[in-house]
Order: C-alpha cells, then sequence, then structure tokens
C-alpha cells in the first residue's frame, strides 16, 4: 500500500511542475514563493494560495524531518485527498466542453416578442440570447425586460419587436463569454469577479473562441453555478 507521505509529495511534484511550465523563470525560487506570484495573475493559485502554502510547510516536514530515515509527519487521508484533488484541477482541469455543452434556443431582434413570449412561455425560459440575423450578440430578452417594457410604454407588445424591447432592460451588462476548452474553474472566477466589482453576472455563453458574434454552443446561469462549485471545491 503506497503511504500517504508517498502520495502527498507525488502531488506536490505535479504541481510544482506545472507551476514551472507557466511561469518559466529561475528554477531556484521556492514553491511558496512560486504560488505568491502566481495568485497574482492566475485564478487558480489565487483561489488555493493558502492551501498551497500550508501544504508547503507539510512537505518540508515530510522531507526534512525523518528519524532513521522514516518519515514523522504522515500526513492524514484528508490531506492527500484534498492535495490530490488539487493537483487534478490544475493538471487535468474539468473543461466546459465536458459537461456544458448543449443545445441553445436564441431569438433575433427582428422577431415580433409576442411571439418569442410565446416560445419562452412553453419552454419555461426566463431569458433568451438576441442576435440579429448576422449572428452577432445583441443582449439578453427576460421577462424583467418585457414587463419593464409594458409599464413604461403603457401598451403591450403586439407589432414590437424583440430589439424594440431591449434597451428597457440591462441585461446585456450581464453576459460573459467562454469558449468551450475554458475549465469550470474559470466560469467560477468570471461570476466572483463580478461579484467583486459589485455587479451580477447571470449567464455565460459559450461560443466558439468566446466570440460575440458566434451562436452558442452551451449556456451557464447563476443556477449551475452550485453545481460547478461542488466539482472545483478542495
Amino acid at each position: 500500500m503506497i503511504k500517504n507521505s508517498t502520495r502527498f509529495i507525488e502531488a506536490y511534484n505535479k504541481i510544482e511542475i506545472e507551476m514551472e511550465r507557466r511561469m518559466k523563470i529561475d528554477r531556484h525560487i521556492g514553491f511558496s514563493e512560486r504560488v505568491r506570484r502566481l495568485a497574482g495573475y492566475d485564478p487558480f493559485f489565487k483561489r488555493y494560495r493558502r492551501v498551497l502554502e500550508e501544504f508547503a510547510d507539510l512537505r518540508n516536514a515530510i522531507i526534512h524531518e525523518r528519524i532513521d530515515g522514516e518519515v514523522i509527519a504522515e500526513p492524514h487521508e484528508k490531506v492527500v485527498l484534498q492535495f490530490e484533488h488539487i493537483a487534478q484541477l490544475l493538471t487535468q482541469p474539468t473543461l466546459i466542453k465536458e459537461k456544458y455543452l448543449c443545445k441553445v434556443d436564441v431569438c433575433f431582434g427582428d422577431e415580433k416578442v409576442v411571439d418569442i413570449a410565446r416560445h419562452m412561455i412553453s419552454k419555461s425560459f426566463s431569458q433568451l440570447p438576441v442576435y440579429d440575423r448576422s449572428h452577432r450578440f445583441i443582449g439578453m430578452l427576460t421577462t424583467d425586460t418585457m414587463m419593464r417594457y409594458q409599464i413604461i410604454q403603457n401598451k403591450g407588445l403586439e407589432d414590437v419587436n424583440v430589439l424594440d424591447v431591449l434597451p428597457v432592460g440591462k441585461d446585456v451588462q450581464r453576459v460573459a463569454f467562454l469558449s468551450p476548452e475554458h475549465s469550470l474553474l474559470d466560469v467560477a472566477d468570471l461570476f466572483e469577479q463580478a461579484m467583486g466589482k459589485g455587479s451580477k453576472l447571470y449567464v455565460v455563453l459559450i461560443t466558439k473562441q468566446a466570440k460575440r458574434d458566434h451562436l452558442p454552443l452551451g449556456i451557464i446561469t447563476v443556477h449551475e453555478l452550485p453545481e460547478i462549485y461542488e466539482q472545483i471545491h478542495e
């Protein structure tokens, strides 16, 4: 049976190799200093900085503190599993394309709002991405936007195009774009960045090369966040 200390060092080495690959600087810089520098711009290391620094201390105890060649700081199984999970998230992250690609209903700016509203009701949708006929993203049509339009204009939605209604809502600022090659950690980071700026991100559209002028290949909303956090939590 493989010792916990051996498994711990193997996970440590995987992380160290990946850090060297990402930084491409002096190999003599220590593990904790690499973590600190990477945390300045890399969301993974920003998220796991504290625990990685703590594990660096444990690694030193495993390597340097021995009696007759035997490790005296054998880590607990829970600690090893946590470190192995972090190493896997770094070296083999779960990508969006593995979990969240799907057919996405969209509407076009020149379509009638009434028709789209009926479609949304039939599918129990509260929002739809809006595109022009060149497949350029325009904004998000939401039930809230439609209600605002009726109140402000004091009229119904008959003979009103989607494009006429959109300016009433502010939902275009609540959308971000990622490619299928991005990781689930990238998704969580986008939502957290928005929150840190005092705003709220509602939707991440998955498009080819994260471009606004491509129809979506998938969609991630705030409702998927709990599931995503379960997968990336250490």
